[in-house]
């Protein structure tokens, strides 16, 4: 059968699901890796480096549409707790969640701290998707504490990640590397954003599909340049999309609407793909550990975190238990899990497993209590 036939199969059966799982209560990103999972028992990925790429390259556009996307005026009473948990509870999550793998799951400890570090930031798709899909309106710029925090803390437990590889690999300059991966990351955002903005004001032609493809263009140069300059591509179009997005642009409502689209579509794309990395008979054999893990991360580890960072801000017990509850899981972990495949750890495919297991759970369990739960801590608006 024509690929081209099979993209366009998959692509409607993936938007009409999203009807089926809102009937049935499910979130409709299950729906996207269900359809993997079943795309997978006919086709696999040979060649893991390429699959990586593909997923760098749809959840770069998820992050920058969000930071295009997010209202910095509405969101800068919030700004500096949204940093506080984006930061410190990548590290605190990392931290936790490493220990209980070393001493409860029986990993060594530099395995234990990858897993800790792919699973630590909350997803941003996961997030925009179920706060948006849903309507969910949450008092006191809840809405925005949780967008501000997936969408940035995700580019530091990437940049976690890749240091933790470098040191399983045996790279000897892990402190460079990581001071390179957040100063060139911003240095490309702020630069490479102002320079795409003064191109797109610039442009001034009727016609309206090309100011879409330069914004698309500039996103791809500054994440590009980032990377090949040792930094932080997904740290870089998240600051990108925030500084294009907050300022003067013309056409900003359709392209607004465009990169909503794009955004729908690189999500649609992504989970299918990890839904076609998934291998049922590995997950279910680590099922057990996951589920311990996954108890541990949403019950413990995330509400002691969060509970830590938002006391100091002064913020009321109901607010500090929904903003835990609300710490999705999800692609942007699967994601950095393939990392580790594509390096070839040896150990790479029990962590993929679980990270799997884990964000299944979180997007099934956590999302579809989000409302209910909301309600019961008059959070919602």
């Amino acid at each position: 059968m024509d690929i081209i036939l099979i993209c366009g199969i998959i692509l409607v059966i993936s938007a009409l699901s999203c009807k089926t799982a809102g009937k049935i209560g499910l979130p409709t990103l299950v729906g996207f890796i269900i359809i993997g999972v079943i795309i997978g028992n006919w086709f696999k990925f040979e060649d893991m480096v390429t699959v990586d790429r593909i997923c760098n390259f749809a959840l770069l556009l998820i992050i920058f549409t969000g930071g295009f996307q997010t209202h910095f005026k509405k969101a800068k009473p919030v700004l500096a707790l949204s940093s506080v948990l984006s930061v410190g509870g990548t590290l605190l999550t990392t931290l936790f969640a490493g220990v209980f793998a070393h001493f409860v799951l029986r990993l060594d400890i530099l395995q234990s701290m990858l897993l800790g570090a792919v699973i630590s930031s909350t997803d941003v798709a996961s997030v925009f998707s179920v706060l948006r899909s849903k309507q969910v309106g949450l008092k006191s710029n809840l809405n925005y504490v949780l967008e501000i925090e997936s969408g940035s803390n995700e580019p530091f437990a990437h940049i976690l990640t890749l240091v933790l590889i470098a040191l399983a690999i045996g790279s000897q300059n892990v402190s460079l590397m990581l001071v390179q991966q957040i100063v060139v990351g911003v240095i490309s955002g702020v630069v490479f954003a102002k320079l795409g903005q003064f191109l797109i004001n610039w442009l001034n032609v009727e016609i309206d599909g090309l100011y879409g493809a330069l914004l698309c263009g500039t996103a791809f140069l500054i994440f590009g340049a980032a990377e090949q300059f040792g930094g932080s591509g997904f740290l870089a179009v998240y600051i990108g999309g925030i500084i294009i997005g907050n300022g003067k642009l013309v056409h900003k409502g359709s392209l607004s609407k465009l990169y909503s689209a794009i955004s729908m579509l690189m999500q649609i794309t992504l989970f299918i793909i990890l839904g076609i990395l998934c291998v049922p008979s590995a997950v279910a054999a680590v099922a057990g550990n996951a589920f311990l893990f996954a108890l541990f991360l949403f019950f413990i580890a995330r509400p002691f975190v969060m509970f830590m960072l938002m006391k100091p801000f002064g913020r009321p017990l109901n607010e500090i238990a929904l903003v835990s509850w609300a710490g999705f899981r999800g692609a942007s972990s699967i994601v950095f899990a393939t990392h580790l495949l594509s390096v070839g750890l040896p150990y790479a495919e029990y962590v993929f497993s679980v990270t799997f297991f884990v964000c299944m759970m979180s997007v099934i369990l956590q999302s579809s209590f989000i409302i209910p739960i909301s309600r019961k801590l008059r959070l919602s608006d």
